[in-house]
């Protein structure tokens, strides 16, 4: 007990004493104990999860390059698909163009084809105007000879009365009317 005794105030004169770096710096067993400690668990976790860690780190790039091959798969199916869009496109703008271009002709056929049916009937109603005018200046020769003769008759009648039989008179009448239509017109 005397040493007890006799330790105490040496272990506080000792303790007040290493207060300082012995705060900082950790106790030496305590240092060997957990580097003993780790190295015990990083061996355990390195001999039994080694190869669960490769699984995964192999599972994992396996998974990324079957992701990269399937983006790339992708991205050439896009790129057809984009292409295949381009040429429709393309397509379906020659098909307006076409479309259009069929219009205009369609619109010039029938724009011709109304004049020349104004055309023909223009020339129609000209062409019975013209006979309905001829008929008329015909129809009214007729009456201006039937006018001339009962006129000539008359005349004749007066001047001549009863010197000239009446088939003498229609004899003179008839010279008279040759000699009207053989005037010019």
């Amino acid at each position: 007990m005397l040493n007890l005794l006799t330790l105490g105030p040496l272990a506080a004169a000792a303790e007040e004493e290493s207060r300082g770096i012995d705060l900082v710096l950790p106790n030496m067993y305590e240092l060997v104990a957990g580097v003993i400690a780790f190295l015990l668990v990083f061996g355990f976790i390195w001999w039994k999860g080694r190869p669960m860690i490769s699984r995964m780190v192999t599972a994992r790039q396996e998974a990324i390059r079957r992701d990269l091959t399937h983006a790339e798969e992708a991205k050439v199916k896009a790129e057809e698909l984009l292409a295949e869009r381009r040429q429709q496109v393309a397509g379906a703008r020659d098909e307006a163009n076409r479309i259009v271009e069929e219009g205009r002709r369609s619109a010039e056929a029938v724009r011709s084809e109304i004049l020349a049916k104004a055309k023909a009937e223009a020339d129609e109603v000209s062409r019975r105007s013209r006979e309905a005018v001829e008929a008329d200046r015909e129809r009214a020769a007729g009456q201006m000879r039937d006018l001339v003769a009962s006129l000539s008759l008359e005349l004749a009648q007066k001047v001549v009365s009863g010197s000239v039989d009446a088939g003498a008179q229609k004899t003179l009448v008839e010279r008279y009317i040759d000699e009207l239509e053989g005037m010019p017109r």
